[in-house]
């Protein structure tokens, strides 16, 4: 009976293996490639920062719950069966929803660092305000150049000038 046990460890720590590697590969892939319009890529990305910022900190939290209490409830008439139909025990579907858990961190936690990196490049330049106030507190063209004090116009062209710095570090001379 113990070699079943094994055995069974073994095939449902392979299959994690194997989904955890597909993740790793498919977010190569998906880093490497580059948008068409690197602007408007740059521009998203800065708009996601706060939210993957959050997201990092609520999944570590989740993880936190996970260790501390389990893996959340659900309806005891639904069984958790693996991909193949094997019923999983719930230290199985801990496991799982960690290495899920810590596969989004690590995820996101790179897309962080990326951006935080490019921002540093701009950090000081003295227009560096347009960039933070629209992306991460969504304030408009007239809501800054009120708060710097200056035209809407200088607003716009320092923000162009900037993101495009920042795309050229996010995606390289396909940004140019």
């Amino acid at each position: 009976m113990a070699k079943g046990k094994d055995q069974k460890a073994f095939d449902i720590q392979a299959i994690i293996d194997k989904a955890v590697n597909a993740g790793i590969r498919a977010g190569y892939v998906a880093a490497n490639q580059t948008p068409s319009n690197t602007y408007k890529a740059t521009e998203k990305r800065l708009y996601a920062y706060p939210d993957l910022l959050k997201r990092i900190e609520d999944n570590k939290e989740l993880l936190r719950d996970i260790a501390t209490e389990g893996a959340p409830e659900h309806s005891k008439s639904i069984a958790r069966f693996g991909g193949s139909g094997v019923r999983l025990s719930q230290d199985e579907i801990i496991e799982g929803l960690m290495t899920k858990t810590n596969e989004e961190i690590t995820r996101d936690t790179y897309e962080v660092e990326t951006i935080a990196g490019a921002l540093a490049l701009i950090k000081a330049d003295p227009y560096y305000i347009v960039v933070t106030a629209r992306y991460f507190e969504g304030k408009n063209d007239d809501q800054i150049a009120e708060a710097i004090p200056c035209d809407v116009t200088t607003v716009r062209r320092n923000r162009g000038r900037l993101v495009r710095r920042l795309a050229v570090r996010l995606y390289g001379a396909e940004a140019l």
